[in-house]
């Protein structure tokens, strides 16, 4: 048996693509200030519009300062973070937790209710179980999915003050389909407060578009064709402050006898989601919205989906089907998104 298994994890190759040609910007006087890194498991990036050089270069090593203690505190991976230990004394003990780890299992428990269980925090042992996206993916027999899936219990993650604790030790938490985009939200806070008012932020995938762009015209924030091994790009949307965030099943997978298996788990039967859409990008004011909805989305399919989409306030979706048919909700329709691939149709 042979698999197969790719991260992508170089910027034009992510899940969203920035159009930004800076040199051809009719631009008042400033300087473009930009660093990579390597966090939160992917190719992440700062630019921003400052008025000098040091002035840029010290907004963003803030940020990713914050970002770099986000992940210490929150990643499931690190044996000295929070989530960790959490996971660790599942079943025996309460674990202190700072006000920030709190707020985002508070926040992830909440949305469990806001996507009728489809996002779910709990869904650790499931994750690594099958192991996708490491370097020994693993199918599960029935037996295997069945024992996470009977621990699967929002109800088993007590919160005491700043004490957590899961109830059960085959149950863990994984905040990564959320800590992200929170990451997300304060680099882009600590950057407005640094007086930094455009510029943008895209941690693998995940944009955030920080002001205009500094000729006053809006971001064009590209999005990936939904194919795998593809580097072309879907269509972009022209945003203003907004965060832009695609879950696909294109993304991270391993493929075993011929089928793929990606890694969006539903919480329902514990397997890759056998969704009919292949991307749902997901235009939000937080990155926090749109790191949880397009994964719940992408689980709901598009008629569930497209419904949940029209009653959340300040979020808008595209969804692309199985048959490279692309679905926009209300507020996109008029001018909220480019087609750009002639291969794919939007569907009025």
């Amino acid at each position: 048996m042979k698999h197969k298994r790719k991260i992508i994890t170089v910027l034009f190759m992510v899940a969203v693509t920035i159009f930004l040609i800076t040199q051809f910007i009719d631009q008042p006087e400033g300087e473009w200030v930009e660093k990579n890194e390597f966090v939160l498991g992917t190719f992440s990036q700062i630019r921003v519009y400052a008025p000098t050089e040091a002035d840029g270069e010290a907004a963003i090593e803030k940020a990713f300062a914050r970002v770099r203690e986000i992940e210490d505190r929150m990643s499931p991976h690190i044996e000295e973070s929070q989530v960790y230990q959490i996971n660790q004394q599942a079943g025996h003990a309460f674990v202190e937790v700072t006000d920030d780890t709190l707020n985002v299992i508070r926040t992830g428990v909440d949305y469990y209710d806001k996507t009728n269980g489809l996002f779910h925090i709990g869904i650790g042992s499931l994750i690594n179980l099958w192991g996708i996206g490491t370097d020994q993916p693993y199918i599960p027999t029935q037996n295997e999915i069945n024992a996470k899936l009977d621990a699967l219990d929002i109800q088993a993650i007590r919160i005491e003050g700043n004490e957590v604790m899961v109830e059960n030790q085959n149950m863990a938490l994984d905040l990564g389909g959320i800590a992200k985009g929170y990451a997300v939200d304060e680099s882009a806070r600590i950057l407005r407060e640094e007086g930094i008012d455009s510029g943008f932020i895209n941690f693998g995938g995940d944009v955030y578009a920080l002001g205009e762009k500094p000729d006053e015209t809006p971001w064009n924030v590209g999005i990936r064709e939904p194919v795998i091994d593809s580097g072309g790009v879907l269509g972009r949307v022209p945003t203003t402050n907004m965060s832009v965030v695609t879950s696909g099943d294109y993304e991270r997978y391993f493929i075993e006898d011929g089928t793929v298996y990606h890694h969006i788990i539903d919480p329902r039967t514990g397997f890759p989601s056998e969704s009919d859409v292949k991307s749902v990008t997901v235009v939000s004011e937080t990155s926090m919205d749109g790191d949880v909805y397009s994964t719940a989305l992408f689980i709901m399919g598009l008629d569930q989906g497209m419904n949940l989409t029209e009653t959340v306030h300040g979020v808008e979706a595209i969804f692309v089907n199985l048959d490279n048919e692309i679905f926009l909700s209300s507020g996109l329709k008029d001018g909220g998104f480019e087609l750009m691939n002639e291969d794919y149709v939007i569907v009025e």
